[in-house]
């Protein structure tokens, strides 16, 4: 009887180790879920007022589509996004994003790649498209890019 009575007590102690404070009746650990709503739950409209802000801005709103160059020299623009980056801080989840990683391969400090990220974040398809330009009497094949919300 005292092997039984030991083998008992054995199963017990094991059963009742510290990180079972979440096991249920079948003796398996439960998943826990996130409780805490995550920034795009809780940012939702103010995330659609910025993008509407952002359209604004670049043109987008006109038509689809605009020219990298156009963007790329569009300093008024960058401004503009350098001086919302609290703003995208608070509304995104911007730990992967290249702009604010150190390195500058990923995209440090490069605005146009900040504002396709929140374009692709906000569920926009960017397609890119090669077209003959001409910016002060020079014609160049320029990228074009295209913005389609999915």
């Amino acid at each position: 009887m005292n092997k039984k009575e030991d083998n008992n007590s054995q199963n017990s102690n094991n059963s009742t180790t510290s990180n079972n404070s979440n096991v249920n009746e079948n003796k398996k650990r439960e998943k826990r879920t996130r409780i805490r709503p995550s920034k795009a739950e809780r940012y939702s409209k103010e995330r659609e007022e910025f993008v509407k802000e952002l359209n604004i801005l670049t043109g987008i709103n006109e038509k689809n589509n605009i020219i990298l160059y156009e963007l790329n020299k569009n300093e008024k623009l960058k401004e503009k996004i350098r001086e919302l980056v609290p703003l995208i801080k608070k509304y995104y989840k911007t730990c992967n994003w290249g702009y604010f990683s150190n390195d500058e391969k990923k995209g440090k400090g490069n605005e146009i790649g900040l504002l396709k990220t929140i374009y692709k974040n906000e569920g926009y398809k960017i397609l890119t498209k090669r077209k003959l330009c001409e910016y002060e009497g020079i014609k160049k094949l320029q990228t074009e890019l295209y913005f389609l919300k999915l």
